[in-house]
């Protein structure tokens, strides 16, 4: 399941490292949520990058209201769903374009929020769009993206064992070919690696609902917060012996209290 992810790169590193075209304007969102706009690329126009609305609008709708079951697209079940199996098979594919994204730890009746991140600084989640016309002749695109069983990062918070399609770097094209096989497109929508992928705490304030009146799009939901012990075992490795309490290392100083610390997103993987 991906309800809210993120892209809070800048243009250049959008735009001109991946090779794309930017149609419209772009903004960073470190809170993307369902009816907001995303930044997608299609097995139409693959060098263009153009802003969508999350969330799938049927071609056929009565009106541009988004239901709320149509943001995730199950890829085992996706050719059983008649909102979706359509849109496959005209193979309306596309990337939607992300820096991470959020999932919700459910401990009774606490929520705790958490941001994943990959080895790459900006990736691609496995998508579909589609393109609904209004009355005056208007489009209004949309996109989903697809999920599939979780790994163990992902698996150990989200209760439901979901989390959305990672693509590899390699296999980003493959996606939107338009004349691969169904079957050879769907293998694409397995669970990215442990190795390649972290976490960490964030606020419960990127719980809260953002409205026009309300805005809840601030860069510090990025930021890290006080996290768990079991953090320490991220990637299947063998959980760390405990150290002895007159072998610990000294605790760091604290920082300035001027200085804000910066989401731990760049060297992850160093």
């Amino acid at each position: 399941m991906c309800a809210r992810y993120t892209l809070t790169a800048e243009e250049k590193e959008l735009i001109k490292k991946q090779g794309y075209t930017l149609r419209g304007e772009y903004q960073p969102d470190p809170n993307i949520a369902i009816t907001d706009v995303g930044f997608i690329v299609t097995s139409d126009e693959p060098d263009i990058v153009q802003r969508m609305h999350f969330g799938i609008v049927p071609p056929d709708a009565d009106s541009k209201k988004v239901d709320f079951s149509s943001f995730n697209i199950r890829s085992e079940e996706v050719l059983e769903k008649p909102t979706f199996e359509p849109l496959l098979r005209q193979r309306k594919t596309c990337l939607v374009l992300a820096d991470g994204f959020y999932e919700t730890e459910k401990l009774g009746e606490d929520k705790r929020p958490w941001r994943f991140v990959t080895e790459r600084k900006i990736f691609a989640f496995a998508g579909m769009w589609s393109e609904w016309i209004d009355e005056n002749g208007e489009p209004y695109r949309t996109y989903a993206i697809f999920t599939c069983k979780a790994n163990k990062t992902v698996g150990e918070i989200h209760d439901k064992g979901r989390m959305p399609v990672i693509l590899h770097k390699i296999d980003e094209k493959k996606w939107l070919n338009k004349k691969i096989s169904l079957d050879e497109l769907l293998s694409l929508c397995e669970p990215y690696p442990d190795n390649k992928m972290n976490r960490y705490r964030v606020s419960k304030k990127a719980l809260a609902v953002s409205t026009k009146a309300k805005p809840n799009k601030g860069m510090d939901l990025l930021e890290e917060v006080k996290d768990e012990p079991r953090q320490e075992n991220l990637f299947g490795l063998e959980e760390p012996k405990t150290i002895p309490q007159e072998n610990k290392a000294p605790a760091k100083k604290k920082q300035p209290k001027n200085k804000r610390p910066l989401p731990p997103t760049g060297n992850l993987f160093d």
